[in-house]
Formats: structure tokens, C-alpha cells, sequence
């Protein structure tokens, strides 16, 4: 793991419908009623429903609309069509409907399946799937849905309060990527907040692919992560997990492996002079007792966490023939069946198999539906993209980021050419440029020149000394 490291600021700084519409004259026969329900983003909001409900559409016709009375044939949620049986101007048509252009739909009439009117869900959402939820005994569950959607055309309960999803389901956080940059706590708790609107009891499970990354930032995981499980239940599901994302993972009380992931290897280190280098004693020590009792806390023997922080702690287990328990020590005792996971020469690293016979992992799931089975879950059902896009829109402005700054870097660095109004002018727009991440993007412009505040004044000083000599230049030339 690393430390954040102040450095100093470098030198070179400072210086149409009608188109889309396929009306077909010869029918189709309609799909089975009683599919499940699906969800279909609209222009505005989302409509839920499943095949053979009767609905009402609003549809966008080049510079006008048209409400159609229908039935439901077909439902393509992924390309975003849905095809409805309806009568256009007298005429009984099988009709495709983008969903881009539908302004409005309701649902006027249930399908066979018995779903109910205006979209909504067979059953309630939010019900605790098998396994322990911190946080939610005795919570209030979603309601029946209501008929009513909110601004964003979900379906609410009958108190109007949480959305209601069609089906027991999940949602996913993708954690990717260095911890303190494009994993943070920040996306758990804007994950929370989304979760939240569907009520407690949730499933959450936090997709971990992650070498590790800073210290400071584990401390900001788990007060996130503690908040997101007050409520809801908080999984996680390992590709790889080492160093500061291993800490993450064990802030979970489930954690699924896939068949390659490993999780371990929780050694510190910080940004030296001349590099990466091993954290202090001191800084190791308190870190120790820190994390030790945040995991012991969450179900874990603290000798697993400080194994994988020092090689000189050693891990192994036993267990009971009879009962299966296990038993965790922190020295080889030589007891009949001890497995040795790590001694003085290696840091500890789980792979899957020895996580799950020890009993660190609950189980192993290399697909979607194989995890929904060891979850409790009929099937596997995504409540809601909201994880991926919280996720991939931070990584996507961080990386956008980091390449720009070391864009300007190089241009920074580049033998000046031109006249020396060009030059300043070229000096101008790269302080203004790079200024302009310290708004849009401060963690990856302080990962990228440390002190945010103090590198944004020496900055705009710089900028402002420059474009004085810029306004001087253009002055003297134009005498």
C-alpha cells in the first residue's frame, strides 16, 4: 500500500421517426403472456412491464406526437425496441416501437401473468436474500408498487417512498483500478445513495479488481463501507485483491472468489526519494492495530490480516473433523491436519481454493448466475446499472485526467519554437489547461504535482506573470 506523498511542483510547470419506424402489414404471433418484467429506459424515465401487457404510448412522429392504445408482442430491452400489436387509422398493425422515441408509456392493463397495471413489479423488491444484511432487521421493506413513478419514471411502493423492483436482484459496484484514484470510497457512497432509493435490505456486491494503492484512502473505504451495511447486505466478489483492495474485501462479511483471484499481500509502502519504499515501523504498527480490530470486528480472525501485512506473521489453521470449525493460528503448532498458508518468507496471499476450504471465502463463482445461486438468488437479476456507471464515469474523467496533465508535462518540456509571443501564448495555454483539472478532476491534479492548493496558487501566479508579458509583447508591437 502507499502513502500519499507531497512533491514538489516541477519546474516546467511553472512556466427522425419517420426513418426509424418499420410498419409491418402482415402480423406476428405475440410471445408467451406471463413473461417476466423488464425494464426499457425511455426518452424520459423508464417504463416496466413484460409481454402482453395493454399500454398507452406516446410516440414522437418527426415534428409531432401520436398516442397509441396497444398491446405488447415483444420486448427488446437491450436494442431498445418494443413491439406492440395496435390500430393505426383504422388499420390493426404489428408495429416497433424505439424506445428513444417514446415520450410516455403506462400500463393500462396487466398481462396474463397477472402483473399489475402501470408497469409494476409482481412482487416487492428489497426482501433480504439468503445470508446476513447488517443492518436490517426489523427495517421496512418496499411495499406493493403503487402505480406511481418518480422523476426518473421508476415504480414506487404504495407509501411512495422506495422504488420497487420487478424481482429479488443485485446491484454491482465495479472497484477497479489503484486505490485512491479510481478506487475510492466516494463511489461507495454515491452507490448508497442510489441504493437507498430502493429501499433497505439490498444486495450489494463490490466487484474488487485492484493491486492495492494508498493507506489513507482504506481509512475512507471502511467508513464507507460500514455505511453502505447499515442497511443493506454488502458482498464481495474477487478477481484480485492485493494490498489495500485485500483490506476492502475483508470489510464484507461474504466474500466469493473467482476460480483465478487471489487475495492477500498487504505489505505497506510510500513514495520515497528515489521511489517506492517500505513504510516506518511506526506507520506499520499503527496500521496494524487499526485495521486488525475493523476486521475482527467484521467476522475475520485478525491473525488472516496481519499475515498478509508482515511476512514474520505467520498463518495457519486446523480444523475440527467432526464439526468442520476452524481454528486460526499465528504460529506452527504441528497439530494433526494444520495447513500452513504463509510463513516468514511470504506475505499472505489466498488463492480460491485455499480461502474456501479455510472457510475466508463463502464460496466460488466465476459467472453471474453461479453467484446468484450462492447468494440464495432464484436467478441473477440486475436491479440497476447504477454501480457501473458511477464507477466507469469516475475512471473514465481520472483517466482522461492523467493522460491530459502528462500531455501538457511533454509539451511543457518541448525546445521552444516560434516567436516569443508564440511561446508565451503556448506557456499560457498550458497552465490553463492544467489549471483547469485542480476543478474538474483535484485527486488526480494532487496525485500529479501534491499540495492541490499550494500547486494551483504557484500556478495562477505563474499564469498571471505570463499573460503580462504576453499584454507587454503585443503592446510593443503594436507601436
Amino acid at each position: 500500500m502507499k502513502h500519499s506523498n507531497r512533491r514538489s511542483l516541477p519546474l516546467l510547470v511553472m512556466v427522425a421517426l419517420a426513418a426509424a419506424l418499420l410498419v409491418l402489414a402482415v402480423p406476428v404471433h405475440a410471445q408467451q403472456s406471463g413473461a417476466k418484467q423488464q425494464q426499457v429506459k425511455l426518452q424520459k424515465g423508464t417504463w416496466w412491464g413484460s409481454v402482453g401487457d395493454r399500454v398507452e404510448v406516446v410516440v414522437k412522429e418527426q415534428l409531432s406526437t401520436r398516442t397509441l392504445t396497444a398491446t405488447v408482442t415483444k420486448i427488446d430491452a437491450d436494442k431498445g425496441i418494443i413491439t406492440v400489436d395496435a390500430e393505426v387509422d383504422g388499420k390493426k398493425l404489428v408495429r416497433p416501437l424505439f424506445a428513444s422515441n417514446i415520450v410516455s408509456m403506462k400500463t393500462v392493463g396487466a398481462s396474463a401473468a397477472g402483473a399489475p397495471a402501470s408497469g409494476g413489479a409482481g412482487k416487492a423488491g428489497g426482501a433480504v436474500p439468503a445470508g446476513k444484511a447488517s443492518g436490517t432487521a426489523g427495517a421496512p421493506s418496499p411495499g406493493k408498487p403503487s402505480g406511481k413513478v418518480d422523476a426518473q419514471g421508476y415504480q414506487l411502493d404504495e407509501n411512495g417512498k422506495y422504488r420497487v423492483a420487478p424481482q429479488k436482484g443485485v446491484f454491482v459496484l465495479p472497484l477497479s483500478g489503484m486505490v485512491g484514484k479510481t478506487m475510492r470510497g466516494h463511489e461507495i457512497d454515491e452507490m448508497l445513495a442510489e441504493v437507498d432509493k430502493w429501499g433497505p435490505g439490498q444486495t450489494v456486491i463490490l466487484d474488487i479488481d485492484s493491486g492495492g494503492g494508498l493507506v489513507t484512502e482504506i481509512y475512507k473505504i471502511v467508513d464507507a463501507i460500514k455505511r453502505l451495511k447499515k442497511d443493506h447486505r454488502v458482498v464481495a466478489w474477487i478477481r484480485r485483491a492485493f494490498s489495500a483492495a485485500a483490506c476492502t474485501s475483508m470489510q464484507c462479511e461474504e466474500i466469493y472468489f473467482r476460480t483465478t483471484a487471489s487475495n492477500g499481500a498487504s505489505t505497506m509502502i510510500q513514495q520515497g526519494e528515489n521511489g517506492m519504499v517500505a513504510s516506518s515501523r511506526e506507520e506499520t504498527e499503527k496500521f496494524k492495530r487499526d485495521m486488525a480490530a475493523v476486521v475482527e470486528d467484521n467476522g475475520y480472525s485478525r491473525y488472516i490480516f496481519l499475515a498478509m501485512v508482515l511476512r514474520e506473521d505467520v498463518l495457519t489453521y486446523t480444523k475440527d473433523p467432526v464439526t468442520g470449525k476452524v481454528k486460526w493460528n499465528n504460529k506452527i503448532t504441528g497439530e494433526p491436519g494444520e495447513v500452513v498458508l504463509s510463513d516468514e518468507l511470504q506475505n499472505l496471499a489466498f488463492t480460491a481454493s485455499t480461502a474456501l476450504d479455510s472457510g475466508f471465502s463463502k464460496g466460488t463463482a466465476d459467472t453471474e448466475e453461479e453467484l446468484a445461486k450462492l447468494l440464495g438468488l432464484p436467478e441473477w437479476y440486475l436491479i440497476s446499472d447504477c454501480g457501473a456507471r458511477i464507477s466507469g464515469n469516475w475512471k473514465k474523467l481520472f483517466e482522461g485526467c492523467e493522460e491530459d496533465l502528462e500531455l501538457q508535462k511533454g509539451r511543457a518540456g518541448l525546445p521552444p519554437t516560434g516567436t516569443a509571443v508564440e511561446q508565451i501564448a503556448a506557456q499560457i495555454e498550458i497552465l490553463q489547461k492544467m489549471l483547469s483539472w485542480s476543478k474538474r478532476c483535484p485527486p488526480c491534479f494532487e496525485f500529479a504535482f501534491g499540495d492541490k492548493d499550494a500547486a494551483s496558487k504557484e500556478m495562477t501566479k505563474q499564469l498571471k506573470e505570463l499573460q503580462k508579458q504576453l499584454r507587454s509583447l503585443r503592446e510593443e508591437s503594436a507601436k
